[in-house]
């Protein structure tokens, strides 16, 4: 009978250096690295027994609460405010509940209020001095005077409930879209072209169906101080005192509420409604659901280049001058 092949002893691809079953006394295995100018005898797939363990759970997620929350949607709720002035003011107007003069004065003292509210809270006059600001006036005065007769006839051909329904999606865009960082001091400058369009069109449609020029003066005016100008005025007292900007939020809910309850007492029930909802469940809400949020970080995500506040808000440098980036995950700036 023939005997059986010896067994070879010559080490295989899993055998010696990088082996964990080597014999006793031998080699130690490799140990892997991460790095790339090393050549290391492990396959490009290789993960390692370690990867989990750098594993970070809401390492960088910001804590959620109640109070904060609650002062925070005060923007939210007078931005709404703004919308439910802009849509029924012009039906009052329409339906002679209100003259032009009466909304113009208005209009003249939200403007006095808010530069006012720039110049003291915030250190600056718009436009940079008083001439200037009074010159910048009299051109948005004088330009919505002027394209009046083209706005009252721009909707002339257009029925009335397409009128209506148009300016209440653009309304509504408008509250999608807007920067409520901007009111909440979270950002520098305010964006969303896309959400003051829509206002303005909201507005400029609902002019449209206006008797006289002066009712159409008036709502465009309005409308712009509305959605163009407040917000820095609301920033400012934001930023200056925060009980003076959910005073203000209180005021303008009570505005809003009595311009609906001239036109139904069961919408302005509606409304309080909704901004309660808004002011303390909808945080409540969000709190609860924050708990339940897992934000999972790693060796495996790509750095991402991290800029200070403070960097950010310095005049811009010279040529010559060089910048500092911080990288996230290295802990070093590097300096052009």
């Amino acid at each position: 009978m023939a005997e059986a092949p010896a067994e070879s002893t010559s080490p295989g691809p899993g055998d010696g250096v990088g082996s964990g079953d080597g014999a006793e006394g031998g080699p130690s295995p490799a140990k892997w690295e991460k790095v790339l100018w090393k050549r290391q005898p492990f396959p490009d797939n290789y993960t390692d027994d370690t990867f989990l363990q750098h594993l970070v759970v809401n390492a960088e997620l910001p804590p959620r609460r109640y109070w904060p929350l609650v002062v925070a949607s005060a923007a939210v709720t007078q931005q709404a405010c703004c919308c439910v002035a802009a849509g029924l003011v012009p039906l009052h107007l329409h339906a002679g509940r209100l003259g032009a003069g009466q909304v113009l004065a208005a209009a003249g003292g939200l403007l006095a209020a808010g530069y006012a509210a720039c110049a003291v809270l915030g250190g600056q006059l718009l436009g940079g001095s008083v001439a200037r600001g009074i010159r910048q006036c009299v051109l948005l005065v004088g330009g919505v005077w002027g394209l009046s007769p083209l706005l009252r006839s721009l909707a002339g051909t257009v029925s009335t409930d397409s009128v209506v329904a148009l300016a209440v999606a653009g309304l509504l865009l408008h509250l999608g879209l807007h920067d409520y960082g901007f009111v909440n001091v979270l950002t520098d400058r305010m964006s969303g072209a896309l959400s003051l369009g829509s206002g303005v069109m909201a507005a400029v449609l609902l002019a449209g169906r206006m008797r006289r020029e002066a009712d159409v003066f008036a709502v465009v005016l309005l409308s712009l101080e509305l959605f163009l100008l407040s917000p820095f005025a609301r920033r400012h007292v934001a930023r200056a005192c925060p009980t003076a900007h959910l005073a203000l939020t209180a005021a303008m809910v009570g505005g809003a509420a009595w311009l609906l309850a001239l036109a139904s007492p069961a919408a302005a029930a509606a409304f309080l409604a909704a901004v309660a909802a808004l002011t303390f469940v909808a945080p409540a809400a969000l709190v609860r659901a924050h708990r339940f949020k897992a934000r999972i970080s790693g060796p495996w995500d790509e750095a991402a280049p991290h800029f200070p506040r403070e960097l950010l808000l310095l005049p811009r440098a010279g040529r010559g001058q060089g910048a500092v980036v911080v990288v996230e995950g290295e802990g070093a700036g590097e300096e052009g």
